[in-house]
């Protein structure tokens, strides 16, 4: 039976050649410096077509006895992907890294502790800031179907005029101490490894975004808590590629996961039904429509 780690720290990358060096960096430094002897760091990639395959030979080359480089021949997504590092590494705690990145190695042993603190607690997540130090609203409440039907069909301005809601706790003080919150978003989490082993971690049908939310909403429900560490930070290089113009491919995966995301959890699942219906009714609609033009050009062509 393999031992289990200490930690692990997992990365999955996509085309992230321009950040990921350092991401490892950070957490090889981690490994070095507060579990030399069960400490892993472990990049999975995703079929990248930058220079990512590259970059993980090397550090494999360099730090072959706490490095592991996986690469795969497609693009599972991030979930998936994640899932696959994690069964690879049995683990006391997993630190889930996003490949644009960084930290102070001392963050970790104060997460750790959080984390091992109570047994009822599944995740811990620091504050993230962005380059220029300030700070990025990841601690977020979970999301209502209005709220978010609002922002994609009408935009952030009309949504907050037309549904106001308090997604980014923008409407209290930043917290001070740890506290619990809803969720945050996954660029960074240490969860802990007894809660994965029990319940899993990513829900395999989110291949991007709505994967945090909902393993969040999963510890939530299976009795367990998710904290928020405003004393320990990380920098995240955030670049809000799904919302950075008014309609793209990632665009189009943010609104699938949605209501992937909606459809799971029973509060949600009378909106779920409306939008179901009305998927429903449209091409019976459209089929009408053809119906009752067609007929009145047979009619025409006739007199």
């Amino acid at each position: 039976m393999t031992a289990k780690n200490d930690i692990a720290f997992v990365i999955v990358s996509y085309n992230s050649a321009t950040t990921l060096r350092g991401a490892i960096e950070s957490c090889i430094k981690a490994v070095e410096d507060f579990y030399p002897e069960r400490g892993t760091v472990i990049v999975y990639d995703n079929a990248s077509k930058d220079n990512c395959p590259q970059i993980i030979d090397d550090f494999g080359r360099r730090y072959p006895h706490i490095f592991i480089g996986k690469k795969g021949e497609s693009n599972l997504g991030f979930g998936v992907a994640n899932n696959r590092a994690v069964a690879a590494i049995p683990s006391n705690a997993y630190v889930l890294v996003n490949p644009d990145v960084t930290f102070k190695a001392t963050i970790i042993p104060r997460l750790q502790a959080t984390l091992n603190s109570e047994s009822n607690i599944a995740i811990v997540c620091p504050k993230l800031l962005y380059l220029d130090k300030s700070v990025q609203p990841s601690i977020r409440r979970f999301p209502t179907f209005n709220f978010l039907l609002c922002k994609y069909l009408l935009g952030e301005k009309l949504q907050n005029i037309l549904c106001p809601f308090d997604y980014y706790y923008s409407g209290i003080p930043a917290p001070q101490k740890i506290t619990e919150i809803n969720w945050a978003i996954g660029a960074f989490m240490m969860v802990s490894g007894k809660y994965v082993e029990r319940y899993g971690l990513f829900d395999e049908r989110f291949f991007l975004y709505f994967e945090d939310v909902s393993l969040c909403v999963d510890a939530w429900q299976n009795g367990y808590r998710v904290l928020f560490h405003p004393k320990v930070s990380a920098l995240h290089l955030y670049q809000r590629c799904s919302t950075g113009s008014k309609f793209n491919y990632l665009t189009l995966i943010h609104i699938i996961s949605a209501l992937k995301f909606f459809a799971k959890y029973k509060p949600y699942r009378k909106s779920w039904q409306l939008i179901s219906l009305i998927l429903g009714i449209y091409p019976k609609l459209r089929h009408s429509w053809h119906f009752f033009i067609l007929s009145k050009f047979d009619k025409l062509q006739r007199s």
